[in-house]
């Protein structure tokens, strides 16, 4: 079996995490006390970064620091797991959450050899064509206004709809506009679709996660400028590039790579 590496990223400082051996990734340190996170911890305003753009960029900053700053550390054959402070990689499906006592034992350590034809793999989708009335009403009335059909039929609350709902209408199809040709159709039919792979989270070698990033980055930062005098608060908008990327890296994995889902579970805690 080839060797794991598994990055969890977090912007809080929680203890639980220590002892877990894996590589724990400070994300948006900048607008931290400098001693805000333990020393072992890697921190993504090192090195090559976009640290500074953590507010509206999330957890991309950490990604973004990943790709320039480890990814050529690692062997060819070497698997690296992407996950965050709440979820987690387990070697098997073990129930909706897990208590954080148990959380090292159930850690995914590694991936078997027969997987190896596999570029990524991946938590289930997640399906956004069931969205409340009450929320439709509420949240999507420039949508319904255009269209009052999608008031009554579930498969047009699909990724383009929710995108409008709770990050900014039609930001997703004004970011669509300045995609690369190749890929500016296809991802505007996915914008159709009814379900996406969320959360950020992969676990995939080097070469395919440098081809990942350079795609994504080029487009997003693409995004920056057309949104750049837009009033981006409020969670929604606030964090509207880590949003868009996690809408593409979805279509990535389909358009692109051969695919795997396998499990993961969020911990049982309270983080506040």
């Amino acid at each position: 079996m080839a060797d794991l590496y598994t990055y969890c990223l977090s912007h809080k400082n929680l203890n639980f995490l220590n002892p877990l051996n894996i590589n724990i990734i400070g994300t948006g340190n900048y607008s931290k006390n400098y001693d805000y996170y333990p020393k072992d911890w890697l921190k993504d305003d090192s090195g090559k970064n976009i640290s500074f753009k953590n507010k509206s960029f999330g957890s991309l900053t950490s990604h973004y620091w990943l790709w320039q700053n480890m990814l050529d550390k690692h062997k060819k054959n070497d698997w690296i797991a992407v996950c965050h402070y709440r979820r987690f990689w387990v070697k098997k499906d073990i129930g909706a959450i897990i208590e954080i006592k148990d959380l090292k034992k159930n850690l995914l350590e590694n991936i078997p050899s027969e997987d190896n034809e596999y570029d990524f793999f991946l938590p289930k989708k997640v399906f956004v064509n069931k969205v409340k009335f009450t929320k439709l009403i509420k949240k999507g009335f420039r949508n319904y206004l255009r269209d009052p059909s999608i008031l009554f039929n579930n498969k047009k609350n699909n990724i383009e709809l929710h995108f409008d709902m709770f990050h900014g209408f039609q930001f997703l199809s004004k970011a669509t506009d300045v995609m690369p040709l190749d890929d500016r159709n296809d991802f505007k039919e996915y914008g159709k679709s009814e379900s996406f792979y969320p959360f950020q989270m992969f676990i995939s070698k080097p070469d395919s996660l440098n081809i990942l990033y350079q795609k994504t980055f080029e487009w997003i930062f693409e995004c920056e400028k057309i949104f750049k005098d837009y009033k981006l608060e409020g969670y929604g908008k606030e964090r509207l590039y880590d949003f868009l990327a996690e809408r593409f890296f979805s279509f990535y994995f389909e358009k692109y790579t051969k695919i795997k889902t396998i499990p993961y579970k969020l911990i049982k805690v309270n983080l506040e």
